[in-house]
């Protein structure tokens, strides 16, 4: 298992970028509407916007790597955790589950697809 992201959930992007971007001198690697990335080396650190309703306003995300997301969800089962949802396959390569941690972060799992 690899820490690939820490997601900073935020309804407005504009002050995370300024200071991400502009006054710590991050690159942003992918730039969109309501994502944006910075690669820091070993992990990417990812600005997520979100709605005033959505449940992911508070706290961090992390986004793990793993190779095996159903066979991950059986073990963590087994030890009394059900995710958020059933695994899906997204568009953007991944098969991922959700799971809440104690303090209510979001920890997300993710397997890559085949190309």
């Amino acid at each position: 298992m690899k820490l690939g992201f820490v997601i900073l959930f935020a309804r407005d992007l504009e002050p995370l970028l300024a200071f991400y971007k502009e006054a710590v001198g991050f690159r942003a690697c992918a730039e969109y509407a309501e994502w944006v990335e910075f690669d820091t080396g070993s992990a990417r650190l990812a600005l997520h916007k979100v709605g005033p309703d959505d449940p992911e306003t508070r706290g961090v995300g992390l986004f793990f790597t793993v190779d095996d997301v159903d066979a991950l969800v059986r073990l963590l089962e087994a030890q009394g955790l059900a995710p958020k949802a059933p695994p899906v396959d997204q568009d953007f390569g991944f098969r991922t589950v959700a799971y809440t941690d104690p303090l209510g972060n979001q920890v997300e799992f993710g397997e890559p697809l085949a190309p």
